[in-house]
């Protein structure tokens, strides 16, 4: 402060104590205010790799872009394994009060997740100014996302098996290479001139198809009977009827008939074998495409899952993103500013080039890269078209878990000649029953 002296001259006053206290407060306000703004928040982010290929360094790569982009939050992606250790990852992290922010679990987790008081709906989310277009997402992949009219998760790496097959091995026992099976009894037919032996050990099948709940689940739909429930029912599951037990005894059948070797096939077995010549046709996930199409030394072709007795059909699979429940509400926007960005038309397009998962929102296919590469290779588009007959996954149910081991495990009864299919699945409800009222189902 300036002040004036008798004798002309001026002088500095002292700053009184009100002037410094209110300069030491605007001090203040400004350090709070910069170290707010500065505030980083770091999300936990938990995800599975569930098919063939080095997909958990593409979903890093995308974290990482994200990172970069975004100074007020950072992920930190945690590969959790396949799904079954991720979920029971997840469900660990969530009993123990420290769940991760943001997970990519399966579809049918969600009666589950429920029950555990894990997630949160998205409703609110989705409607508000940063939201999503819901209804640009497919159907089929929406199903297993909505309980108590309410939604759950958010559709991302989506899948429904397909058929594969060789194409140079379709040429080479004259078979149309662009004609492939589309009935069951065509699978047969056509596996048998694809079958090729050395005496009695045969060096390439004609068909694999593994022995998995999720798998089987689509010949039951193509038999007439969807397993599980096509609504808004946890307690639903249909294992002993009989369009169950035909589809498992034609599973058995193409073991009987030689075109499929017996015992159990270990999922991961499948597209190795294909690749490497020793199966001419296999059913796998559509996410494994990218890597078949990669690292197969022939044309790969794809098709529809052949057709039963009701027809094709197809039963969709793979992983979400959720929300967890017990974390602040600002990891919360966070984790959906995360989860909008991996969903953009653009990034879930590159997702499913890089994958073979079906991008699972319409947009995605209407911009590039996924609208030009999918003209170029047309193997990346018959999931998308097969889901026309695709219903919701199996098991939608509490105790999903539990139920998908009881199912496989009477699949591989059957594969195995342990027991017949009506047996096997005779025991699997009575097993199934057990878990589901042990869960509060009244039957």
């Amino acid at each position: 402060m300036v002040v004036a002296m008798r004798n002309g001259e001026t002088k500095m006053s002292k700053p009184s104590l009100a002037f410094r206290l209110i300069v030491l407060l605007c001090s203040f306000l400004l350090l709070v205010g910069g170290a707010a703004a500065q505030e980083v928040i770091t999300l936990q982010f938990f995800y599975p790799v569930g098919v063939a290929g080095p997909l958990a360094q593409a979903i890093d790569g995308y974290v990482a872009e994200f990172n970069a982009t975004h100074d007020h939050i950072q992920v930190e992606p945690v590969f959790t394994g396949g799904y079954a250790e991720n979920m029971a990852r997840a469900t660990a992290a969530i009993l123990s009060g420290q769940p991760p922010d943001v997970a990519i679990l399966l579809g049918i987790d969600i009666y589950t997740l429920i029950q555990l008081e894990g997630i949160i709906p998205l409703d609110d989310y989705i409607a508000s100014e940063d939201g999503l277009d819901i209804d640009d997402f497919f159907d089929a992949f929406m199903a297993n996302n909505i309980a108590d009219d309410q939604v759950w998760s958010i559709p991302w790496q989506r899948s429904t098996p397909i058929l594969y097959y060789n194409k140079d091995a379709f040429a080479e026992v004259g078979l149309d290479p662009d004609t492939p099976p589309a009935t069951w009894d065509e699978l047969v037919e056509y596996g048998k001139q694809l079958v090729v032996s050395d005496g009695d050990n045969v060096t390439r099948w004609g068909v694999e198809v593994p022995t998995s709940f999720w798998i089987f689940a689509n010949f039951a739909i193509q038999a007439g009977q969807h397993i599980g429930s096509l609504g808004d029912d946890p307690c639903a599951v249909y294992l002993d009827t009989p369009e169950a037990i035909e589809a498992l005894a034609f599973l058995r059948r193409l073991q009987e008939e030689g075109v499929m070797p017996d015992g159990a096939n270990a999922w991961g077995t499948a597209p190795a074998d294909f690749i490497a010549g020793a199966a001419a046709m296999i059913y796998h996930s559509t996410g494994s495409l990218s890597t078949l199409l990669a690292n197969s030394p022939f044309e790969v072709g794809t098709a529809f899952m052949p057709a039963g007795e009701a027809g094709y059909g197809a039963n969709v699979g793979g992983g979400n993103y959720y929300i967890m429940k017990d974390i602040a509400p600002e990891r919360q926007d966070a984790a959906w500013e995360f989860i909008r960005w991996m969903v953009r038309p653009e990034q879930i397009g590159q997702w499913g080039i890089d994958s073979g998962y079906v991008a699972p929102r319409n947009a995605a296919w209407e911009v590039d890269p996924l609208m030009s590469y999918a003209a170029e290779v047309p193997q990346a588009s018959t999931a998308r078209f097969q889901l026309e007959y695709a219903v919701k996954e199996f098991p939608a149910t509490y105790g999903g878990q539990e139920i998908q081991v009881i199912t496989t495990q009477a699949i591989e009864a059957v594969n195995t000649g342990e027991q017949s299919p009506a047996d096997a699945l005779a025991v699997a409800q009575e097993r199934a029953n057990e878990v589901l009222i042990q869960n509060g189902c009244e039957l």
